[in-house]
């Protein structure tokens, strides 16, 4: 996001208030310069809050996949992200949803994001396996267990 020529925070505005929490910027003046893949600020994060599809809408994943209507709060952290839309959700009386998911094997809940980077087959497995699982298989185990999803390319 860019104000004049300074490049800012995304959660930073123009006051030198931060638009998660409307107090001035823990960073301070050098707060206009930081940038949430720095992680310097520790409201800094990978979670949007989006309102689409008439939810409240926390994700990991970044642009939800229908059109959100109104955005919420961006690159934030977990805690902060489940705070806002929660009292959001309940202020605006709309239903709370995550893209949480929940693995095939353990039936645990985790984030897509928990996983480490990577691409090609094992990138497809995030979306059923969580992380400790995932590291406990051999790729042709994982494959057998995804069964027709494995071609997914989503």
């Amino acid at each position: 996001m860019l104000l004049g020529s300074v490049s800012v925070c995304l959660n930073f505005i123009e006051e030198g208030r931060c638009h998660v929490n409307g107090r001035p910027c823990i960073l301070g003046p050098r707060g206009a310069t930081a940038k949430n893949e720095g992680h310097e600020c520790e409201l800094h994060g990978h979670f949007d809050v989006w309102i689409a599809n008439g939810n409240m809408l926390v994700t990991d994943l970044g642009f939800p996949p229908e059109e959100p209507v109104q955005t919420v709060a961006l690159g934030v952290n977990e805690t902060v992200a489940l705070q806002i839309a929660s009292d959001k959700s309940r202020l605006m009386r709309i239903p709370l949803t995550t893209s949480k998911r929940r693995c095939i094997q353990c039936a645990g809940s985790y984030w897509v994001s928990e996983h480490i980077h990577s691409s090609g087959f094992t990138r497809r497995a995030f979306v059923s396996f969580c992380p400790d699982c995932l590291g406990r298989f051999d790729l042709s185990t994982v494959e057998g267990k995804l069964g027709k999803n494995r071609y997914w390319c989503g």
